[in-house]
């Protein structure tokens, strides 16, 4: 039998998962193993197996929930960008439905002629059109994850009135465009 204090560490994932375990864990080779009959299973919320997208009835309660983007949908499906390649028109349209027609900053929800698609990683620095690389925004926070003048950031950082979790969202995504963050004492 090994003392107990002797016994290896624990590591974050197993404390994680596993914290509340009480059975006595099993240790090959001074690993704790991962025991399969300590999971838990918790039935999912909310959740309707109507929806789906092999029936009318289900693709219908899937294009209903999208209720507040569905318009701007229509309307980059009539506007495609020539300039730009297929991947990235099929794309913007798909994050569109993803991010239910808001701003991928402030939460708020997009309006026609004030929201721009933004690559994450811009493609001079090797970013892609790819779904990932891609965020809708509105135009004003898009000016300012590009600006690096302190007048023009301070001047939409007034517009926007970014709490501590968007301005977070702004740094982040600034650091993948090359620019610096945005210090707190600035705003």
């Amino acid at each position: 039998m090994k003392n107990p204090e002797t016994a290896p560490p624990k590591s974050r994932t197993f404390q994680k998962f596993y914290g509340e375990y009480n059975a006595k864990p099993k240790i090959i080779a001074g690993i704790y193993i991962f025991p399969i009959y300590g999971c838990k299973f918790q039935a999912p919320k909310l959740f309707t197996q109507k929806i789906n997208k092999y029936t009318p009835q289900g693709r219908q309660l899937i294009h209903n929930k999208l209720s507040n983007a569905k318009h701007i949908i229509r309307y980059l499906l009539n506007c495609k960008e020539y300039d730009k390649s297929v991947e990235y028109n099929d794309n913007r349209i798909s994050l569109m439905a993803g991010q239910n027609g808001k701003c991928g900053v402030t939460g708020e929800s997009l309006i026609i002629g004030n929201m721009e698609c933004h690559h994450k990683k811009p493609k001079a620095l090797g970013g892609t059109d790819e779904y990932k690389n891609l965020v809708w925004l509105r135009t004003e926070a898009h000016e300012l994850i590009h600006a690096t003048q302190p007048e023009t950031i301070t001047k939409y950082m007034n517009i926007l009135n970014l709490d501590k979790k968007a301005v977070k969202k702004v740094n982040s995504l600034r650091l993948l465009a090359g620019n610096l963050e945005i210090v707190e004492t600035a705003i």
